[in-house]
């Protein structure tokens, strides 16, 4: 490898490096809670670099939340939700999406619950639900046509009550209800979520379902 190739690759890593804690300190600052989260200067400086370099890195404060969400999201291995989401039986799928999206959330709830409540005033950190909340609600959609499709869903329900109903039992909002509130483990969430799904979406099995 030539010297010029090195000094850039070597800058790269350096620039990767310090977008990782610019994030941890973004991360840092929210998990203390939503009062007065995320200023780029206290970032910056928690970070150790310049309040410059945080608009280089990310081009505004709405950058830095929107990379913040991506980067959650990868932490809390959202490819594994897809995965589950996928599955061709579509109760099975919902049952392991839920179990998937339930750990996510549990990744990092703090951070989650922080940036859900900033984002009711704050433009920047709306930026990130948007990146979040990106497809959830078509997703519900296609999986109340599956469920329905596929002979699982209630019949008393239509397919547009069951997307609404999907979207409730698959927020962070209602995670949280009952991982902070009610105590309850990550496990223990979505063992509930089980049964509010199967009794509010699903038809009990009988000679004429699958």
């Amino acid at each position: 490898m030539d010297k010029r190739r090195y000094v850039q690759r070597r800058r790269a890593e350096a620039s990767l490096q310090t977008r990782e804690r610019v994030l941890e300190a973004a991360r840092s600052s929210l998990r203390s809670g939503p009062l007065g989260a995320v200023k780029v200067d206290d970032i910056a400086r928690e970070a150790g670099v310049a309040r410059s370099t945080v608009y280089v890195l990310f081009g505004s404060r709405a950058g830095l939340f929107e990379a913040l969400a991506v980067a959650l999201l990868e932490q809390a291995s959202f490819e594994r939700l897809v995965v589950a989401f996928r599955l061709p039986d579509a109760r099975t799928a919902l049952l392991e999406s839920v179990r998937a999206g339930t750990e996510a959330y549990a990744s990092e709830p703090d951070v989650a619950r922080s940036i859900l409540t900033l984002a009711a005033t704050d433009p920047d950190a709306a930026v990130a639900v948007q990146r979040f909340e990106h497809g959830r609600w078509p997703g519900m959609r296609n999986l109340a046509r599956r469920l329905e499709a596929q002979g699982y869903l209630r019949l008393d329900l239509s397919r547009d009550e069951a997307a609404q109903i999907l979207w409730v039992l698959t927020s962070f909002p209602t995670f949280d209800q009952l991982f902070r509130e009610r105590g309850l483990s990550a496990a223990g969430v979505a063992d509930r979520l089980h049964v509010m799904a199967e009794r509010t979406l699903l038809r009990a099995p009988g000679p004429d379902a699958p």
